[in-house]
């Protein structure tokens, strides 16, 4: 369920969501920070096993929506971990009443997780602004929906056009 990746990383992946009449599928990033906390990037929908495995990693401290699409699961991530903060760019907090945001993500990482995950705000895109991670420990990006892969099986089944 969640496939370590590197020193205090781990991705999970989740099921196929619609937008815009497309199919995508859906991955999340964690990283276990510094004091045990656990940093969730665009969580997946949750269900029982997932949950578990996250708590097994630290307590749930952050769950972080890189961009104004990223947003579909946080309220359920919210109810389940009411302890986490949860941050988002500026689009997304004022698109997602739904969910209570602790801040809004900038170029500067917040304290909580500055020094361990760097951050760039990216704005040059006339679709989508979006804050791009770097995890310093393992010297991984991490990236939304700037950067996309499909194998060609999934856009044979998802996108025959």
């Amino acid at each position: 369920m969640l496939e370590a990746l590197g020193p205090d990383l781990w991705i999970a992946d989740g099921g196929i969501v619609s937008f815009n009449g497309f199919d995508y599928p859906t991955r999340m990033a964690l990283v276990r920070l510094a004091d045990g906390g656990v940093w969730v990037w665009s969580p997946i929908e949750l269900t029982a096993d997932l949950a578990q495995a996250v708590r097994a990693l630290g307590p749930v401290r952050y769950l972080v929506s890189p961009n104004k699409l990223h947003y579909l699961f946080l309220s359920q991530w919210q109810a389940e971990f009411p302890g986490a903060q949860v941050w988002g760019t500026a689009r997304t907090v004022a698109k997602v009443k739904a969910v209570s945001f602790a801040g809004t993500l900038g170029d500067e990482p917040p304290a909580a997780w500055a020094g361990q995950i760097d951050q760039f705000r990216f704005t040059n895109s006339f679709a989508v602004e979006e804050v791009i991670f770097f995890h310093r420990a393992s010297s991984t990006a991490i990236i939304a929906d700037l950067s996309q892969t499909f194998s060609d099986a999934f856009l044979r089944d998802h996108w025959p056009w």
